[in-house]
């Protein structure tokens, strides 16, 4: 099991889907029974986690929709009779998707989910959990979701019908994960007394961007770093990165003067930080100015520094907008989505989230080859989930 994601060469990779070798997914099948199933039994024809098995098969070959995920159930009877018969003759049409997954409950299917991916995901001693918020394109639902930095796992998410307030299903999420030892980040809009100490007394940690919601504590911060009274309490990092021709310069100053953090008067900081990135690409250079606060616990320290720990967490806080929200959105169509009705949006969210998961747990090298190569030879698609496993009456649960 693997505590980082890693894409080797791919000369080096154990397939063209695969940088290394993953273990089956045994538990899958088995997690998928904690849902209730909100129909009657009457007249029921599928039950619940065949109909949810079958749409994430369905999404892992690259089928979207309703309708999609329909076809690929009649395409692949022969794939399913022959590796796993527990599947096969089951036919689930788009009104069946759509029936079920608009009346499912929203909130137990989150944590469900949320516990099993966490149980599939370890995090190491520090690692960062990245925080934010997401708009299901059409729908007015917003989702707030905590993403490991490195283990690049949707740990948890929620979801609220009302802008503004990802402040209220912020400090949730945050209940329904572990942060004790780990480094939460997130924008300035959670850059809030009340969620802060909400982290702090669960043992975690912080890195917070600070901007015009907090006016007068940005300002504070700016002014001391472009005026620094005592320069012996900033320490510095500095990193170069150059990919296709462009040119990124990191230098970020942190600061932990106790003065400083007395006059600011925010309970749980222990440093503050300042960041300016310049990128110069095709000749043009831009320069991006900001500020921030950071509670680093003690005992993450032992092996690091607070500024190259504060840097890797600003920096990998941003590992959400490519890792998942980017693949929602280009990989999964999820802004050109055409689901609106009910719970429907917001399950089906769920599980891309589950697929992103899975894929980043198994080291899938590019999302859209692993549809094609899941789509052309499902037989290893049934393996990674482990449902072949289950098929020869394997017992093995991971």
């Amino acid at each position: 099991m693997l505590s980082q994601y890693i894409v080797l060469p791919k000369g080096l990779s154990f397939s063209p889907v695969f940088s290394l070798k993953p273990e089956p997914v045994t538990t899958l099948w088995y997690m998928l029974h904690e849902i209730p199933d909100p129909r009657r039994a009457q007249g029921r024809r599928h039950s619940l986690p065949i109909v949810l098995t079958l749409a994430i098969l369905a999404l892992c070959c690259g089928s979207l929709s309703y309708l999609a995920m329909q076809e690929w159930c009649e395409n692949y009877q022969d794939a399913l009779v022959a590796q796993v018969p527990f599947l096969s003759g089951h036919l689930p049409n788009a009104a069946t998707f759509h029936r079920v997954f608009s009346r499912l409950d929203e909130k137990i299917v989150e944590e469900v989910f949320g516990a099993w991916i966490q149980s599939l995901t370890p995090l190491k001693k520090g690692e960062g959990i990245a925080l934010d918020g997401k708009t299901l394109h059409g729908t007015g639902i917003h989702l707030v979701a905590a993403f490991a930095h490195q283990a690049r796992g949707v740990l948890f998410e929620m979801g609220t019908d009302t802008k503004g307030k990802e402040l209220v299903i912020g400090p949730q999420v945050i209940q329904n994960i572990v942060v004790k030892d780990r480094i939460v980040t997130a924008d300035a809009l959670f850059s809030q007394r009340n969620f802060c100490s909400l982290i702090a007394t669960r043992g975690g940690g912080f890195v917070f961007r600070v901007k015009e919601n907090q006016e007068i504590l940005e300002k504070e911060i700016r002014l001391f770093f472009k005026d620094p009274p005592c320069q012996n309490t900033i320490t510095t990092n500095t990193t170069y990165d150059h990919w296709k021709g462009r040119v990124e310069e990191r230098i970020v100053r942190v600061t932990d003067d106790p003065e400083l953090l007395s006059y600011l008067g925010w309970e749980h900081i222990t440093h503050v930080w300042y960041m300016k990135k310049e990128v110069t690409s095709k000749g043009k250079t831009t320069v991006e100015e900001s500020v921030g606060i950071a509670r680093i616990p003690e005992e993450l320290l032992e092996e690091v520094s607070p500024v190259e720990k504060i840097a890797e967490a600003i920096r990998g806080h941003w590992g959400i907008e490519n890792g998942l929200h980017r693949q929602r959105d280009v990989t999964f169509n999820e802004d050109k989505g055409t689901i609106r009705k009910g719970n429907g949006p917001q399950i089906m969210a769920t599980l891309r989230n589950v697929v992103t998961s899975l894929f980043y747990r198994g080291t899938v090298r590019n999302f859209k080859t692993a549809f094609r190569r899941f789509a052309a030879k499902p037989e290893e698609l049934f393996f990674f989930l482990g449902l072949s496993q289950i098929a020869a009456g394997g017992n093995n649960k991971i």
